[in-house]
């Protein structure tokens, strides 16, 4: 009976280990980002993007940020996001070439989407006008694939084929 035990644990970690491997994927979107009338200031969204409980020990989040309109998109912290301190979801202490950007920003405007190993920290889309720009607020559509670090796929690996030879040898 221990044996079959053992055995079972060891697909359980099988199974673990490659749907891990596999990832998750989730996407969802923020609306109405307001975007400044002036290429000088940073609009930001009022929301994070994603608040993950679990360590980046555990998991490896990547993020992919999309847009259609005319603007450029980036990322910050939640600390630039309370140095930039918005007002109504516009920042006119931060500028382009003032915002410490995580991923993205002015750059970004031609690519319309970026990617960003986002961690277990917490971010905020940004945005700003391009050069003939008009809109006043757009919609950031982003998914994030989560995976399970290599550490615990390791781990998973090992215990699962432990298991097992502890499982054979039970004769």
């Amino acid at each position: 009976m221990k044996r079959v035990i053992l055995l079972i644990i060891s697909a359980i970690c099988a199974v673990l280990m490659i749907g891990g491997m596999i990832g998750y994927t989730y996407e969802d979107s923020i609306e109405d980002v307001p975007v400044p009338v002036l290429g000088t200031e940073v609009g930001f969204a009022d929301e994070p993007l994603t608040e993950s409980a679990i360590p980046s020990a555990l998991i490896s989040p990547e993020l992919t940020i999309t847009w259609d309109d005319d603007v450029w998109v980036g990322l910050v912290t939640e600390e630039e996001y309370r140095r930039c301190a918005p007002s109504d979801g516009i920042s006119s202490t931060c500028g382009p070439t003032t915002t410490n950007f995580a991923a993205g920003g002015p750059d970004s405007e031609d690519a319309k989407s970026f990617t960003f190993d986002i961690g277990d920290d917490i971010y905020y889309p940004v945005d700003g006008q391009s050069f003939g720009g008009t809109a006043s607020s757009i919609d950031v559509d982003y998914s994030v694939k989560v995976t399970l670090a290599w550490p615990v796929v390791v781990f998973l690996g090992a215990l699962g084929t432990g298991l097992q030879v502890l499982g054979y040898r039970m004769r």
